[in-house]
């Protein structure tokens, strides 16, 4: 019996990530051009606390590739299925890094990272302004890159289920025919 599709569970955490890092994208956005304030410190907030939830949901997502079967590849060319590997794989790196910097990057501003005023976790650094600035400076950049491979990401998909008509997106959809092996 073959695989064709992602499990529930995988499907969810991916679309939920998708939408959360289109969230912290936009609010990082607004959150640059936002005078100081209690609105700003609001958002800075939930921008901290969701990328808290992408890293963390990052890392389950990875545990549960490690017990759950994944569906069987799509068959193409071995550098193809090895650029789509690597592509996973750095999305991956990244949404554990991105949130990881901005923490550190806090921690070097000497606070402690909130997460929705539920718990907060305290500096595992010492205060120091230039790694603080510094390490907003990778954050950033990292966003953008992270940004950019998931657009590269979608369009992928996008043309293995337009030009190639494989069924790639359907397989991380609860709908749809995905390609029959």
């Amino acid at each position: 019996m073959t695989r064709s599709r992602y499990d529930t569970f995988t499907q969810a955490i991916h679309w939920f990530t998708f939408i959360a890092v289109v969230g912290l994208f936009a609010s990082g956005l607004i959150m640059e051009e936002m005078a100081r304030g209690p609105a700003k410190s609001q958002l800075i907030g939930l921008h901290i606390s969701f990328g808290v939830v992408i890293m963390a949901l990052t890392a389950a997502r990875l545990g549960w590739r490690l017990v759950t079967p994944q569906p069987d590849p799509i068959p193409g060319e071995p550098m193809v299925q090895l650029m789509a590997k690597a592509m996973h794989g750095t999305l991956y790196a990244l949404l554990i890094a991105v949130p990881f910097l901005a923490m550190m990057m806090v921690w070097a501003k000497g606070r402690t990272v909130g997460v929705f005023g539920l718990f907060s976790v305290p500096p595992m650094i010492a205060p120091d302004r230039d790694l603080a600035e510094f390490l907003g400076d990778v954050h950033e950049t990292a966003v953008y890159v992270l940004a950019a491979l998931a657009g590269i990401h979608a369009v992928a998909a996008i043309v293995h289920h337009v030009v190639l008509k494989d069924g790639a997106i359907a397989r991380m959809l609860p709908f749809g025919e995905p390609r029959q092996s």
